[in-house]
């Protein structure tokens, strides 16, 4: 991350946009009206064709904490959080993306709350606002989400321990156990400690990251419903459901499964599943899911990009495609390893 010689602010609002110019001012105009006020914008354009830039630069010209960054080329989702997030300075780092809006108080009682419970990582409840035509079973699994939000932290403001998150995660990996990037805050620290977001994810690189990161920080509740989060046709949640399915709902999973049983920063997690578990099942479910992943893009009726999808994540995780060839010689063992998979969810 960047530094400087001037005082950086307390929070960095990190603000990625791709043609967002439809609610792109409206979610500006909420950071305006913050009742926190040291904080710095940081809005990061991803060769929009659209308005977006210049409505991003309307706000900086009339608010110095409002910067605006146009990427030369075009680097994708996960890529372009990333770059938001090497650009700022601040001690605390808040996401908001360009169709969503924050409650006045959001920036201060998301700060008061990690200062309080001595964390790096909390977040809020929000709204859900769906705008126009959304499948029905996108609206039901955002109802789903919030019940199981309020059965894990209670109906009031709390705290979970990096253990207790732990056990709460091992028993609901399919799930985004904090929300999309708009309802949470983190302290800057733990992008240095624990890395940045997985650019191969395209639907759980926000739930993976905050598995990542809550497993090993804890994390603060607010209940309070102090952020909006817009769902509308055009959003990336609602485009990777439609047209990614096969990414989103078996890739994305594998990768995550992978990532817990093999890199360091999911010990704490790794240890609860193998204590429910063992961890010669959570290694067999692996092998499976992987065979099962690349037998679906090499069937001979798969369309060619499933193919490429397998292929790039395999490039970057060679070993997949190996734990998959061994799948592919153990389909005996397919009953011991049920997949299942549900997408958290995610936007531009």
């Amino acid at each position: 991350m960047n530094s400087s010689a001037v005082k950086p602010p307390l929070v960095s609002v990190c603000v990625p946009t791709y043609n967002g110019a439809e609610f792109l001012r409206e979610c500006l105009a909420s950071l305006q009206a913050q009742t926190l006020r040291d904080f710095e914008v940081i809005i990061v354009d991803d060769e929009s064709a659209d308005d977006t830039v210049s409505i991003a630069e309307s706000f900086a010209a009339m608010d110095a904490r409002f910067k605006i960054h146009r990427n030369p080329k075009r680097l994708g989702l996960v890529c372009n959080w990333n770059h938001c997030l090497g650009l700022a300075r601040g001690e605390w780092i808040k996401f908001l993306f360009q169709d969503d809006l924050l409650e006045s108080c959001c920036l201060e009682r998301l700060l008061t709350a990690c200062e309080q419970h001595g964390t790096r990582l909390g977040f809020c409840q929000r709204h859900v606002r769906f705008d126009g035509a959304v499948a029905a079973n996108l609206k039901d699994y955002f109802g789903r989400h919030q019940q199981l939000l309020e059965k894990i932290y209670g109906a009031q403001d709390s705290f979970l321990d990096a253990r207790a998150f732990a056990r709460a995660a091992a028993a609901n990996l399919d799930w985004n156990l904090l929300g999309e990037p708009t309802v949470v805050l983190f302290h800057r620290s733990v992008v240095e400690e624990f890395g940045l977001p997985q650019p191969q994810m395209i639907q759980r690189c926000d739930s993976e990251y905050w598995l990542r990161l809550g497993t090993n920080t804890g994390v603060a509740y607010v209940a309070e419903k102090l952020a909006t989060f817009r769902v509308h046709g055009k959003s990336t949640t609602s485009k990777n459901i439609s047209k990614r399915d096969y990414r989103a709902r078996f890739v994305d999973p594998l990768l995550q499964h992978w990532l817990i049983l093999h890199e360091e920063n999911y010990a704490r997690l790794r240890g609860e599943l193998c204590r429910n578990e063992g961890s010669l099942l959570n290694w067999w479910r692996l092998v499976w899911a992987a065979n099962h992943a690349r037998g679906l893009a090499f069937a001979p009726s798969a369309e060619p990009e499933l193919r490429a999808e397998w292929l790039a994540v395999a490039s970057s995780f060679p070993n997949l495609e190996w734990l998959a060839r061994i799948g592919k010689c153990l389909t005996g063992l397919r009953a011991l390893v049920p997949v299942k998979g549900k997408g958290g969810a995610v936007k531009n």
